[in-house]
């Protein structure tokens, strides 16, 4: 039973991820799915908070340890889509520099 849900799991997700970053996709789809995504993994930072929260009462090095995991995790998530964001917008901006005949200045 746990495999069946492990692959069910990665399946979507990672259909979800590959399709998301598809250009042939309609962007509706792809605003949907990486939403879908984007909740999962905010639902599963939840998850991990809540347990530090829980476990903090009855260990508090424990509590800690994991708030701390999770924390990683969102500072990690935060600085990847900020990342991913700004490379983004700077191939556009490099893109229609090369297209156009003034250059765009900043």
């Amino acid at each position: 039973m746990d495999d069946l849900i492990e692959f069910l799991l990665d399946l979507v997700l990672e259909g979800s991820i590959e399709l998301s970053s598809n250009k042939k996709v309609p962007k509706p789809i792809r605003y949907v799915l990486t939403s879908i995504v984007g909740l999962f993994f905010i639902a599963v930072l939840f998850l991990i908070f809540f347990c530090a929260v829980m476990i903090l009462e009855e260990s508090v090095f424990a509590g800690i340890l994991i708030l701390g995991i999770g924390l990683f995790i969102l500072i990690g998530g935060i600085k990847k889509v900020h990342k991913a964001y700004f490379e983004k917008k700077k191939k556009e901006r490099e893109e229609k520099e090369r297209n156009s005949d003034i250059p765009i200045k900043f």
